[in-house]
Parts: structure tokens; C-alpha cells; sequence
């Protein structure tokens, strides 16, 4: 997608015209008319975003040799911006020009000041590289712990807003799950500099939003994924998120997952392998699930006996969501005593009551014990 952000400070309003108008006709799959606009004017050899646009025509035209070129002069001609790089590198990429790519983002990083937001573009795109030759089977000398070498030579860039940048910049370019086990071993690298940095929370967030785009871009959607995503989005939700439908999505993640549980086992390996950020946010559920004796009987304490005391936002979004029938059973079971005290005090003391099968089932369903949480 074109971007119109880094315009210099002294361009004309005709550049700003002819920025506005090359990056409509990017917007609208309309690159070749955008080739042609910006080829003809004399401004886009001289304003480096406009020149940027041109590089971006080209790749989107599929004139891929012109398009490096285009990119190399502008990368050359000035410092470039941390939007240059990725695109210059997803470009490359696309080509399978791994060598070329490395060599030119090294050059990059070493002339930039240490620390800054196009060096930690610069790291993000060769890690990029680095999981894309991996799992292409392509050779490159490029190796896990080339940040630390980074690190070594610049260490006043060893700071957390900087590894989180990397982190937020990797996560904006398209990678194959594959790259996780590169991912952590850099991750391991900044933890070694920071130690306190696994438990800062935007660093936190930052780790889920890279292992989230991995489960996107892979398109690796599965019960057990979107549960991961929709529990991370609730945990990092900012004030201004509506935090109620965040706790319906996790709600239905939960109930969707353990129907899949219900009919078939589930393995958890693969999933903690790729994604262990975020098996660190659900693995204490999905175990006590896949643990459970009576998965009826978890649903009604570990889900339901939390909506207890759900706020009337989040009841107004279930019932907009569930059916009346099931509506009306969550909302008894909501309003109802909370039987599990009765049955904490019963185990406490050694003794289960037993319940009649024809009398009403504790969970507040308004159905017979036996046709309820009585079913074996």
C-alpha cells in the first residue's frame, strides 16, 4: 500500500499534488498510470518520497530489474526511511534476491546512527531474509545471532524500545512460521542485554503482535490460533478497545476450542513450538481443558462461573450474539446462587450430595439434572 507520510519540509504544493495523485493511482491497482506520472515530472527525481513512489510503480508494475535500481538510487541518494527499507526489502524478497538484499542492508545499518528507527529496520529485514532463505533451502551467510554482533559494535543501541522496534517491524512483513526458532534465538540475544525485559509489558505486546502476523501470514487458523489471538488482543487492550466484545471473541474462542476438544484429541506441540509467546497466555487453560474429566463440567466453572459478574455491556453484546434459547440458559445461569460454593464445601468435607435426576440442574439451564450436567 502506498504511503504519502515523509514529504519534505520544503515541497512544492505541485509535489504534494503529484505525491497525492501517484499514491491514489498505487491504491487503486493503477501502477502503470502512476509510472507514467511521476517519470514525467522533473520533482520526483528530487524529493525523496516521491522517488520512493516511483521504486514502489515499478515493483507493483512487475519491472522488477527497474524497481532495484530505482530503489538503490534512492537508498543511496539520502538516509533512508525506515518505510524505504521494508520496501526496498519485501521488493527483493519477492525476487528471491537474498545476497543483494543482505549486502545493501548491512552497508544500511552500519552507516546509520546505532539505535535508530531505520537500524532496527535494517535488523528486522535481514532476520526476514535470514527465515526466508531457511525456509527456501537457499544458502546465505546471514546467521541467528547477527544482532548480537550488531549489539557488540553499537552497544548504546541495547534499549527496549529499540528491540521492541524490531519486533514491531518484523511483525509488518510477511514471514513464514518457519522463522520462530531464528525469532527466539534473537529474542534470547535482547534478553541477555535486558534481563527485566520479558516481563515489560510492551515488550510483551510486541512479541505477540510478531507471533500473531506469523499465524496470519502463514494462514495458520485454527481454533487453537485464534484463541491465542483474541486472548493476546484482550490482555494489550488499550483503553480505548471496546473490552467487552474483546471478552465475547475470547468467550467464543474458549467455547470453539473445547468443541473441537469434545470430538477429537488435541496436540499442542506444534503450536507451543511456533507460537511459545503466546502458548504462555493459553497454555494454563488448554491444559486444565485437555486434563479435564468432565469437559461439561469445566465449561461451567472455568466459562461460565467467570460471567458471573460480566458488566451489562458485555451481557447486551451475548445477546445480540447467542440465540434466545441459549441466551436465556446463560443468563439464569449468570443470576443464579453460585453452586459451586455447595460443592467446594461438600469436597472439602469428604462428602459429594447427590443430586435427584429429575430435579432442576444447579447450572441453571431450567433443565433436569439428568438432562444436563447429570449426562455421562
Amino acid at each position: 500500500m502506498a504511503k504519502c507520510t515523509v514529504l519534505s519540509d520544503n515541497i512544492s504544493e505541485n509535489a504534494k499534488k503529484l505525491c497525492a495523485e501517484a499514491s491514489a493511482y498505487l491504491e487503486s491497482g493503477n501502477p502503470g498510470k502512476a509510472v507514467k506520472l511521476l517519470e514525467s515530472s522533473p520533482v520526483t527525481e528530487t524529493d525523496p518520497e516521491l522517488s520512493r513512489l516511483l521504486a514502489e510503480a515499478y515493483a507493483e508494475r512487475k519491472w522488477g530489474k527497474k524497481a532495484t535500481v530505482q530503489y538503490l538510487k534512492c537508498i543511496e541518494a539520502d538516509s533512508p526511511s525506515p518505510e524505504l527499507i521494508q520496501d526496498f526489502a519485501e521488493h527483493l524478497l519477492d525476487s528471491e534476491e537474498h545476497r543483494l538484499l543482505s549486502e545493501v542492508l548491512s552497508e544500511t545499518m552500519e552507516k546509520e546512527k546505532p539505535g535508530s528507527d531505520t537500524a532496527a529496520m535494517c535488523i528486522a529485514m535481514l532476520y526476514a531474509t535470514l527465515g526466508d532463505c531457511m525456509t527456501k533451502n537457499k544458502k546465505t551467510r546471514l546467521q541467528p545471532d547477527l544482532i548480537k554482533e550488531y549489539l557488540a559494535a553499537s552497544p548504546k543501541a541495547a534499549n527496549k524500545q529499540f528491540f521492541i522496534k524490531i519486533l514491531r517491524f518484523l511483525a509488518g512483513t510477511p514471514n513464514d512460521k518457519t522463522i520462530s526458532e531464528t525469532a527466539n534465538r534473537m529474542i534470547k540475544i535482547m534478553t541477555e542485554h535486558i534481563p527485566s525485559l520479558p516481563d515489560d509489558r510492551d515488550f510483551q505486546n510486541a512479541a505477540a503482535e510478531f507471533e500473531i502476523s506469523l499465524i496470519l501470514y502463514s494462514n495458520d487458523v485454527s481454533p487453537l490460533t485464534v484463541l491465542a489471538m483474541r486472548t493476546a488482543k484482550l490482555r494489550f487492550a488499550s483503553t480505548s478497545d471496546n473490552t467487552d466484545y474483546l471478552r465475547y471473541l475470547v468467550f467464543d474462542a474458549r467455547m470453539s476450542f473445547l468443541d473441537i476438544v469434545i470430538k477429537s484429541p488435541v496436540q499442542t506441540s506444534e503450536f507451543s513450538k511456533y507460537y511459545p509467546f503466546l502458548w504462555t497466555l493459553v497454555s494454563d487453560f488448554i491444559t486444565r481443558a485437555l486434563n479435564a474429566p468432565d469437559l461439561k463440567q469445566f465449561i461451567r466453572d472455568e466459562i461460565y462461573s467467570d460471567l458471573r459478574n460480566a458488566s451489562p455491556g458485555l451481557m447486551k453484546i451475548f445477546r445480540e450474539k447467542l440465540s434466545d434459547d441459549t441466551f436465556k440458559a446463560l443468563k439464569r445461569f449468570v443470576d443464579s446462587p453460585e453452586p459451586a460454593l455447595k460443592r467446594n464445601a461438600c469436597a472439602k468435607s469428604g462428602k459429594v450430595e447427590k443430586i435427584p435426576p429429575n430435579s432442576p440442574c444447579p447450572c441453571g439451564s431450567g433443565k433436569k439434572f439428568k438432562k444436563c450436567c447429570g449426562l455421562k
